[in-house]
């Protein structure tokens, strides 16, 4: 691994680059208003390659330039929001549309999103903190719940060859009971590394990202960093969510024609075994092949290898899976099929402007003889999305809906013991899922309606409806993917949402005021109830609560 970087280095200091960029983050209110935007063109094809996350600040700009040339009707509000995301994307986005009327002792807010910044022909960069103020009160629990989160981040160019972005965050939280469990559960806290008590029934926790970028060619760029990704044109990814911490990774992107073609090459951390310090790791390589198979269909490919060191001889990061081109499913057998391999498809399709449709593939393993007969052979390891998101719906100006079907079969993402006593292949990092928060062995509904009346108001209804089925002591049904999955229940006759039933439903209606550019006032009404078979596993919480942001994405509850 260390050879390929330092190969990889060099190689750049031979080629000019062309333009630097980095990244916007997912999940918060530009990236709602860009995949909407998206859809209102009615094109795929706008250089923002959505199916694959987080998107580049200069793409985002490309956008928004394709919107000026169709002649879109605009409402106030779109134009208000199309305002905001230019300010969002200097240097790429014109200065004089990112200018701020107002500054702050002169210095300080002379654009609209950033604190400070310096633009010269060169040199580019931004400073901006972040902070996030949450509290309310939950029927479920004796105390208040609460986050209190201060960030800060930089990003910029120099040159027009480097982008760099990093991000540090100090935190301290008490979250709601289900997300506790979830910490007892497995050992590790959704989007954090290390997790500290914090008074009663709260958490503290540092966290540190960044990367640089680089394009090595005009179609060739190249990202190194610890960050999350995403493939995916959905709420949730059946290939690869950002819903795990982040993790190093070198990303190659190359964007010829129709075609995205993407490498990552991931060092992740394993934590479920016994305690060892330091934390064992593990390693995945991935490929993904987008094409643009018209302007409004796009087609993805993909395939993922997870590997480590069998048998602790010092494997480290195999080098056969370097190669950017040649399908992992070959080299894993030659080396003795002791690695873990996905395969999967990523569709997006745009068949009106307005209307957008989508939908996942995933393949852990499957025969289709076994299929055919309908037998319920443990083995058949896959799982499918279907979805839609209708934007301005209805013919009313900026309300939008979104209905998604997640569907996973037992024992998917799972692995067998390899010589250290419990299996370390399976999809996760830090003890954390990689692909859906809920596993395996289920099937979702995700439903959401978002409208925004006025620029600075947004409001939205969301609710995720679930089955799962869960384990008994010392049973595995197939729905927790660190289990060993040959220790399975029975051969044949599995089936989805098999074991101890569940019934999840997690409803949330929310408000958000923009005071100001990314400073938001949030009030939430959440509610989430857990049906068991088991009667003493029920829980029920209805919480309320508000919060103040600036920068930084609201807290979702979504498992």
């Amino acid at each position: 691994m260390k050879f390929f970087l330092l190969f990889l280095f060099c190689f750049i200091g031979f080629f000019p680059a062309f333009g630097q960029y980095t990244f916007l983050h997912r999940n918060d209110h530009a990236s709602d208003l860009i995949n909407r935007y998206e859809i209102r063109t009615g094109m795929l094809r706008t250089g923002i390659f959505s199916g694959t996350g987080p998107y580049s600040r200069e793409a985002i700009v490309a956008l928004l330039e394709a919107m000026d040339t169709l002649e879109l009707s605009l409402s106030e509000t779109d134009r208000y929001n199309l305002d905001y995301l230019a300010a969002e994307n200097l240097p790429w986005s014109d200065p004089e549309d990112a200018a701020s009327q107002q500054p702050f002792l002169r210095r300080f807010y002379r654009s609209k999103a950033n604190l400070y910044h310096v633009q010269k022909d060169d040199f580019f960069m931004a400073i901006n903190p972040g902070l996030y103020l949450q509290a309310g009160i939950s029927d479920a629990d004796n105390l208040p719940l609460y986050t209190n989160t201060r960030a800060a981040e930089v990003r910029g160019q120099i040159n027009d060859r480097i982008g760099f972005y990093s991000f540090i965050s100090e935190n301290q939280l008490r979250p709601a009971q289900h997300e506790r469990d979830y910490r007892d559960k497995y050992r590790a806290f959704p989007g954090a590394h290390l997790v500290k008590p914090f008074k009663e029934d709260g958490y503290d926790f540092f966290t540190a990202s960044g990367y640089v970028t680089f394009r090595m060619l005009p179609a060739v760029e190249l990202q190194f960093g610890q960050s999350t990704n995403f493939i995916g044109h959905g709420r949730r990814s059946l290939l690869l969510s950002d819903f795990a911490t982040d993790y190093v990774f070198l990303k190659i992107n190359t964007k010829i024609y129709r075609f995205h073609y993407q490498n990552i090459f991931a060092q992740l951390i394993d934590r479920y075994g016994p305690e060892r310090r330091p934390y064992p790791n593990k390693y995945k390589a991935t490929h993904y092949l987008g094409i643009d198979i018209l302007d409004n269909l796009n087609v993805g490919f993909f395939e993922t290898v997870m590997f480590h060191d069998n048998n602790e001889t010092g494997r480290g990061f195999d080098p056969h899976y370097l190669n950017p081109i040649i399908f992992y499913r070959s080299v894993e057998h030659q080396l003795g099929d002791a690695d873990k391999m996905l395969v999967g498809m990523n569709v997006g399709y745009v068949p009106v402007p307005r209307l957008k449709l989508y939908g996942q593939l995933m393949i852990n393993e499957f025969k289709l003889k076994h299929w055919l007969e309908r037998d319920g052979w443990a083995h058949n390891k896959f799982g499918y999305q279907l979805g839609g998101k209708y934007v301005d719906a209805l013919g009313i100006s900026n309300l939008d809906i979104g209905l998604e079907y997640n569907w996973v079969r037992p024992y998917s993402y799972t692995h067998y013991d390899i010589s250290r006593g419990y299996p370390v292949n399976n999809y996760s990092h830090y003890n954390q899922h990689l692909a859906h928060p809920l596993g395996a062995n289920f099937y979702e509904w995700v439903a959401s309606v978002r409208l925004q009346p006025w620029p600075r108001v947004s409001m939205g209804l969301e609710a995720i409806m679930a089955t799962y089925g869960a384990d008994a002591d010392g049973s595995n049904w197939g729905q927790n993917i660190f289990l060993d999955y040959t220790t399975y229940e029975r051969r044949f006759g599995n089936y989805t949402a098999q074991g101890i039933k569940t019934d999840l439903l997690i409803a949330e209606a929310w408000m958000s005021y923009q005071l100001r550019h990314n400073l938001f006032v949030d009030f939430d009404l959440r509610y989430r109830r857990m049906e068991s078979e088991l009667s003493d596993r029920n829980t029920e919480n209805l919480y309320i609560g508000g919060a103040l942001r600036l920068n930084l994405n609201p807290r979702r509850w979504e498992y």
